[in-house]
């Protein structure tokens, strides 16, 4: 036979029951609130605004040098995570990186006008280098996570036996 939960409840102490449930739910709430806040704050900050797109003030070959030189940029300061002296902290010099360089993107895409219709090829090709720097953190962020601390120990026993 089931019982009523309600019957052992004693009505006396409704209000306390009350009281408890609704300081549980603030306590909640503010703390999901401040998750919340965090998270969308972290993630404005690491991701640069879009400049407004002004009428080209650069002609496609600078423009493409721009595109090519910030790869390059790019694409050296990923092979060095492995060189570094602590690869398992690599992926927070990426990331602080990371916005400077999208900065950098930002400026070259608003100067080449890539918001033009007649630019149209320049506009995807600072997307793809865009999508290149996305899928760089990932790897960075894994590199640092799960190569990094292996990397560091073998350094480290190395250095340990050359020095005997």
């Amino acid at each position: 036979m089931a019982r009523d939960p309600s019957a052992t409840r004693d009505p006396r102490y409704r209000p306390y029951r009350v009281a408890a449930y609704a300081l549980y739910l603030a306590v909640v709430g503010t703390f999901s609130l401040m998750i919340t806040v965090s998270v969308v704050r972290s993630v404005l900050a690491m991701t640069p605004r879009r400049e407004p797109v002004q009428t080209p003030t650069f002609d496609r070959a600078t423009c493409v040098g721009r595109a090519a030189s910030l790869f390059e940029e790019m694409d050296e300061r990923r092979r060095a995570i492995t060189t570094t002296p602590a690869v398992s902290s690599a992926a927070v010099s990426w990331t602080a990186w990371r916005v400077e360089w999208l900065n950098r993107l930002r400026q070259a895409e608003s100067s080449c006008g890539v918001g033009a219709a007649d630019r149209g090829d320049l506009a995807r090709l600072f997307g793809q280098l865009e999508h290149l720097e996305d899928l760089y953190t990932t790897s960075a962020v894994q590199t640092s996570g799960e190569l990094g601390p292996a990397l560091d120990r073998f350094h480290r026993d190395l250095e340990t036996l050359r020095r005997e």
